[in-house]
């Protein structure tokens, strides 16, 4: 008997917390057969690995990019994941999936998909597990799973800019279409309550989503109301309770009612008077788990994150936000409640970063700060972020600063980073054009060499955080672990050797260390090759 591959004389680290441990790994059909010491076993091609080390492929357990899948070029745009290591990744996050589609929501979900791709997207199917097929068939450069967005489902019943309490009819055509999409094979469920139409949604009607997901036995996954301790979206007394942990304990509240497994999104802290906040919103959380709750989170190991511009405004202004931006008394009220809550929080126009404009007259400006943006165009701050938000029709995607530290200030990023409770996501998209995010090209590098040897943890834990710890979060027992039976996703990397690359300012650079990268067995990245047509991913139902 023999194997397709051998990866001889590597140290594994297997993905689930384990030490390393000197072994072979064996390969056959894309899965992986046996690791140990198989010096015995011949194998028609041998790979020395004496000095590697040896992990599973690197799960994003919060990833933007399904939308981008779809393309044409998609194996060529999304290079930087597989050269840092990554393997699969989780989309439909944050209220935000590709389907399901109805007259309500089509056009609009077309027009959206330039946030995140640089052309609007050929929508070719009607449901999630339309969408699924549809990977099928024109096959991905990596593994592919999908949340069904609550957001999705709601606006293809409402429309997205619907802020009513749903009817009874309503909730059972949407209880209809989320369960349609989980039958398919989706791993869970996902809200996006910062955003249209998930930012309309009260009690009620997530504790029913919970629910859902719950009947499913899958995850119910969050973006949370507010990220800040002040925020317009809520009228309590921010002294007695910060905001941001109000919107935790929301959400914590109606996945305990729904029965629900519960996995909170980038659990991050905007603004600097925010940061101390992150010890009342770890013991909230560790409250809740010690309670019975099934709840764990996921961080980005960057001080700043990608969004649209329109979401800083709250949601009583959504519904006509273009004409109260273009009127000047109320764009003066804007600028009025804008100055305030930002002072309050400690965060400022000048903390956002365009990384596309989306609009042609403002195009030259990305990768700009708006500040800066704004003095090269001859505006005043407000008038030209207006302006930004008005001609992109909404869709021109910034990097907001200051989240969870700022300059070098990181006790709240790393606090949240080191918890055992915390797996490891990228909360990104990468495009062809405009101002990269630099968690596109070095979030799990950057875990494994600047945040292990700042002592947050150790090697073996950071595997795990990015790889065995986010298949149990999803269910997943055949991937995400480096042993017999798995699928072959594997990396092989130098930690000597391992850095990230990717800053603010120069965020397209691709890491050292990352030697190899199989997906299902087959190598992708093989030092400086990369097979942009491999098509190696699978499409992953559960």
């Amino acid at each position: 008997m023999s194997c397709d591959f051998k990866l001889s004389g590597s140290l594994v680290v297997d993905g689930t917390g384990a030490p390393a441990r000197r072994a072979d790994v064996a390969v056959t059909g894309g899965r992986i057969r046996a690791v140990g010491d198989l010096g015995d076993l011949e194998a028609r091609e041998t790979i020395d690995c004496s000095d590697r080390v040896v992990t599973p492929g690197f799960i994003d357990i919060h990833s933007h990019s399904d939308f981008l899948v779809p393309g044409e070029n998609c194996g060529a745009v999304v290079e930087p994941f597989l050269r840092q290591g990554m393997t699969t990744l989780v989309g439909g996050n944050c209220g935000f999936s590709p389907a399901p589609l109805s007259e309500h929501n089509r056009a609009a979900t077309r027009a959206s998909s330039r946030l995140i791709v640089d052309d609007e997207i050929e929508l070719r199917w009607e449901s999630m597990d339309g969408f699924l097929s549809a990977l099928d068939e024109s096959g991905v450069p990596l593994n592919v799973a999908e949340l069904v967005g609550h957001g999705a489902v709601r606006s293809a019943v409402m429309g997205a800019l619907d802020p009513a309490v749903p009817s009874e009819d309503q909730l059972a055509a949407m209880e209809q279409l989320a369960r349609e999409a989980l039958d398919a094979g989706c791993v869970g469920i996902s809200t996006g309550l910062g955003y249209p139409p998930g930012i309309f949604a009260q009690h009620d009607e997530l504790a029913r989503v919970a629910a859902w997901a719950a009947a499913a036995d899958k995850l119910f996954t969050s973006h949370v109301r507010a990220y800040s301790w002040v925020s317009p979206v809520f009228e309590s007394d921010p002294e007695a309770l910060p905001h941001n942990i109000e919107a935790l304990l929301e959400v914590m509240r109606a996945a305990r009612e729904g029965g629900a497994r519960l996995q909170l999104s980038h659990l991050i802290f905007v603004g600097r008077h925010t940061w101390p906040t992150w010890r009342q919103a770890i013991a909230a959380i560790e409250q809740e788990r010690e309670a019975g709750l099934d709840v764990a989170f996921d961080a980005f190991p960057y001080t700043a994150g990608n969004t649209t511009a329109s979401v800083l405004f709250p949601p009583e202004m959504l519904p006509h936000l273009e004409t109260i931006l273009e009127t000047p008394e109320q764009l003066e009220g804007v600028k009025a409640l804008g100055a305030r809550v930002f002072e309050q929080i400690g965060f400022y126009l000048e903390d956002v970063q365009i990384m596309r404009a989306n609009a042609p007259r403002f195009d030259e400006l990305d990768g700009l700060f708006v500040g800066e943006a704004a003095k090269r165009v001859g505006m005043d701050v407000w008038e030209f972020y207006a302006r930004l938000v008005v001609e992109s029709h909404r869709n021109a995607r910034v990097l907001n600063h200051t989240y969870s530290g700022h300059d070098g200030e990181e006790e709240a990023l790393r606090a949240v980073l080191a918890h055992p409770l915390c797996t490891i996501e990228t909360d990104t998209f990468v495009t062809g054009c405009g101002h990269q995010n630099p968690a596109s090209y070095g979030t799990f590098p950057r875990v494994l060499s600047t945040y292990v040897d700042a002592g947050l943890f150790g090697f073996e834990e950071a595997v795990h955080k990015m790889t065995g710890a986010a298949a149990e979060r999803l269910g997943w027992n055949d991937r995400g672990f480096v042993r017999e039976g798995c699928a072959a996703d594997l990396v092989v990397l130098d930690r000597a050797e391992l850095r990230d690359q990717a800053s603010f300012e120069a965020p397209d650079r691709f890491p050292t260390g990352i030697e190899k990268v199989f997906v299902n067995g087959v190598p992708v990245v093989d030092g400086s090759r990369y097979d942009a047509g491999a098509s190696a991913g699978q499409v992953l139902r559960s």
